[in-house]
């Protein structure tokens, strides 16, 4: 298998998670939990593909030095996936339970929820590109996201106290957001190494 064939078959990774972000917003906002039944079947397929990508890319990187960039990437890629479950167990209880979020605090999730859409996006676009632009882009979307998760999660604090928001849900609206940070994070990290 050649190398330009490795590298599409990540690509390939990347419309299974754009499309399981979809449909974890659309669960989130409309409270369906066959969505995530959706999810999880996307996330598998993502978790399914890494070991055997690693281990071809690790083979071919032998004898073409430059491919060794790619290695680390189907292991962010399952990672993302992983906090995808995440939100998919988070989402489903919500959903389970009828837990209400306050309007500001499912406006602050679904700004997320785009942000993140858009960061996966141009990671996807990076990998067959590999330009800096695009790199120095998706590092300050990370920033941007982690800078706005942690604001949120501040003022969620501060709408506890005051009694806008019910404890029930924090937990969940908390979850959310560190599974938001960290797909950010390795989005980062597999730009990082296309452009070492």
């Amino acid at each position: 298998m050649s190398a330009k064939e490795m590298i599409e078959d990540i690509y390939r990774l990347f419309p299974k998670i754009t499309e399981a972000m979809d449909l974890l917003q659309r669960s989130f906002i409309y409270g369906k939990t066959n969505f995530l039944d959706q999810v999880q079947a996307l996330t598998r397929e993502v978790h399914e593909s890494e070991k055997s990508l690693t281990f071809r890319l690790a083979e071919v990187s032998r004898q073409e030095g430059p491919l060794a960039r790619y290695i680390s990437i189907p292991g962010h890629l399952e990672r993302i996936g992983d906090y995808m479950d995440n939100i998919a167990r988070a989402v489903r209880v919500k959903n389970a339970e009828g837990v209400l979020f306050s309007d500001k605090a499912v406006d602050e999730i679904n700004f997320l929820f785009e942000k993140v859409m858009d960061i996966i996006t141009n990671t996807s676009d990076m990998l067959l590109a590999r330009n800096t632009l695009i790199a120095g882009y998706v590092r300050e979307a990370e920033l941007a996201i982690i800078m706005s998760a942690n604001d949120f999660a501040t003022l969620h604090e501060e709408r506890l106290i005051e009694g806008l928001c019910m404890p029930k849900g924090s937990s969940i609206y908390l979850d959310l957001l560190d599974a938001f940070k960290a797909i950010a994070w390795h989005c980062k990290e597999i730009v990082q190494k296309l452009i070492e």
